[in-house]
């Protein structure tokens, strides 16, 4: 490997299985569907798929991801969750073994004009409270029935989302949940038959196992992540997948009252030394991570000092043996990408997602 003062990603294949062993203990009796949009939460799709060889079914967003996952070599089904599809891409769902979630009036034009020899399988998305993407509970059987009528459909699922299983103590998720399950025992007067049932993502998943049903749709706790507000990924015994890591350009000896960075936001008040880190923004490294924010250099934790850069970061490391060239982590295992992001403002899934192009990635395991 020859990484030339840039940084780079590590992506440890082998903790997507241990990861995955971890979320099936939550709900035994429950298939597994991996989410692996987003390139794989910026992992890599085909990456994040031949890690999760073993997961029951895949989610992607759309047609496109299907057919590069096909053209992989991965059999097994594909949920794409957000699709814009035409009745003829629709058709392809049959032969790509793809599965549409309808979700909006629009796709309803299209799905009925499916050929019934290339019939699929849907799932139909109520809104129980996410405010996003679905039905509303009272439009679900007329929809149903309506689907169920069109020759080109063979089975219909019925799926709704979280708006806040991160944050368990949240009287939104007992809401919904209420919903879910007082619309459930209606429909079944009703003449409705739902070939699978699905409500529970990362969060839920670990928040609220008691609640799963035929299958889990996991996201970020695959590649190691917690999605829980108040748990960390080491507490529910994840393995991150990605670890972010650089090296040090420079190292210097700043006097008393000097200011680091754009803007002068932090003044040194001692004489301490300076590492200057090759990552920044440009690289996907949070702009607003402030200092105080913590990097791991040589198994030694120390702190961003000023505002970070487009291509760098400052970090103090006082009398730290520590040396131009030497090997620092960004986020990963010592450094959990969760806390970079709670003290940068954000989330986990934006900085993992915007890992930037020129980041080299290296598989590891």
């Amino acid at each position: 490997m020859s990484i030339q003062n840039r940084c780079w990603i590590e992506l440890d294949r082998s903790a997507f299985a241990h990861n995955l062993n971890v979320v099936r203990q939550l709900a035994p009796d429950c298939d597994v569907m991996a989410v692996i949009k987003a390139d794989g939460y910026g992992h890599g799709m085909l990456l994040a798929a031949d890690g999760l060889s073993s997961a029951d079914e895949f989610a992607v967003t759309n047609l496109e991801d299907v057919q590069v996952l096909r053209e992989a070599g991965l059999s097994k089904p594909v949920t794409m969750l957000s699709p814009t599809l035409t009745a003829e891409e629709l058709g392809q769902c049959f032969e790509y073994k793809a599965t549409p979630v309808v979700y909006d009036y629009t796709q309803l034009p299209a799905l009925e004009a499916i050929r019934p020899e290339t019939q699929i399988d849907v799932w139909l998305k109520m809104d129980t409270g996410m405010g996003r993407l679905g039905f509303a509970p009272e439009e679900i059987v007329r929809i149903y029935f309506q689907l169920d009528k069109y020759d080109g459909v063979k089975s219909i699922s019925l799926m709704t989302h979280l708006a806040n299983a991160d944050a368990p103590s949240r009287v939104e998720n007992q809401a919904q949940f209420k919903l879910w399950h007082s619309w459930l025992k209606q429909y079944e007067s009703q003449g409705l038959h739902f070939r699978r049932l699905s409500i529970l993502n990362s969060a839920g998943s670990v928040n609220f196992p008691d609640e799963a049903q035929d299958i889990l749709r996991p996201g970020l706790i695959l590649y190691g992540v917690s999605p829980c507000t108040s748990k960390s990924g080491s507490d529910l015994g994840l393995k991150p997948v990605m670890t972010l890591k650089s090296k040090v350009l420079s190292v210097r000896t700043m006097p008393r009252g000097t200011s680091i960075g754009y803007g002068g936001t932090y003044v040194i008040d001692t004489d301490t030394r300076v590492a200057y880190v090759a990552c920044g923004y440009g690289d996907g490294f949070p702009r607003h991570a402030p200092s105080g924010s913590l990097v791991m250099i040589n198994g030694f934790y120390v702190p961003l000092v000023g505002r970070v850069s487009m291509d760098m970061i400052a970090v103090d490391i006082q009398e730290l043996p520590v040396e131009v060239g030497d090997e620092v982590e960004l986020w990963g295992s010592s450094i959990p990408v969760e806390d970079l992001a709670l003290a940068a403002g954000t989330i986990a899934y934006e900085l993992l997602c915007g890992v930037t192009n020129r980041v080299a990635r290296i598989e590891v395991n």
